[in-house]
């Protein structure tokens, strides 16, 4: 059977989702010789079957299928990234359920598609902030202490002993409250936004800017598996800083520790 999905079912369902430029099915099988019309396109998988799908995804799977995709910059396109996030946005707004067994079923899926991502933790702070392209001014963890919320960056308290960057997630899953995993995340995002737009350009850029751009890294580049879908779920409350983090970053500049020190 096929299964109306993105834009149009949406459209749907809300007459203010936004105008669809194209009609999108899934199905499990499509028997040989089927013809698709023009403007259409149809994937197959047979995975799909492992849910019991309608001729139309419910709000609830087409939000569990948009966070699915947004790990993702499919073909490089930020703006095809942009708009699946706006929807992701949107559903949350709507306050729609994300159905956590379609989404163990759909996120193998897009891996095996679009690629996994490959994150290790598995090293010490110089192998792991060392290993991309990015020009370093300032050691990491002293940007991080510069925009802590408290006397201390918040990923330390849930180090696994012994380690620089390993984290325990279940000290953060189960050990803190809402509000400061949100903390926690946002000093992430704060310090990537600074470290690698606004300190190389002498802080003569946008910190909304610098930090849509970080916060979208997070998701695609930086955090994978539990901790990028947390984002996810909680892009509502994340999508925008909750302080002036550039000020805040400028009145603790004695905290900054310049590489080569």
């Amino acid at each position: 059977m096929l299964t109306l999905i993105g834009s149009a079912a949406a459209k749907q369902w809300f007459e203010d989702f936004r105008e669809p430029k194209d009609i999108d099915f899934h199905s499990d099988y499509i028997r040989p010789g089927v013809l698709v019309p023009a403007g259409t396109d149809i994937f197959v998988d047979p995975r799909l079957g492992q849910w019991d799908w309608d001729m139309l995804a419910t709000p609830e799977e087409l939000y569990t299928m948009k966070v699915s995709h947004s790990f993702w910059e499919i073909h490089h396109d930020v703006r095809n990234w942009n708009k699946h996030m706006a929807d992701v946005l949107f559903f949350q707004n709507k306050k729609i359920e994300f159905i956590r067994p379609l989404y163990d079923i759909l996120k193998p899926i897009w891996k095996e598609l679009h690629g996994r991502k490959i994150t290790s933790l598995a090293q010490n702070a110089g192998a792991f902030f060392g290993n991309d392209a990015v020009v370093r001014k300032y050691d990491h963890d002293s940007i991080h202490a510069s925009v802590a919320y408290n006397d201390h960056p918040l990923y330390e308290d849930i180090l696994v002993p012994g380690e620089e960057v390993m984290v325990d997630s279940t000290k953060f899953f189960d050990g803190m409250d809402y509000e400061t995993q949100l903390q926690l995340v946002r000093e992430e995002v704060y310090a990537t936004a600074l470290e690698r737009i606004l300190i190389p350009k002498n802080y003569d850029y946008s910190p909304t800017a610098a930090y849509a751009w970080a916060l979208r890294r997070t998701i695609t580049s930086l955090f994978k598996n539990e901790w990028a879908l947390f984002v996810v779920l909680h892009y509502k409350d994340l999508m925008r800083p909750d302080c002036d983090y550039r000020q805040r970053h400028l009145d603790n500049l004695d905290k900054l520790i310049p590489l080569g020190e």
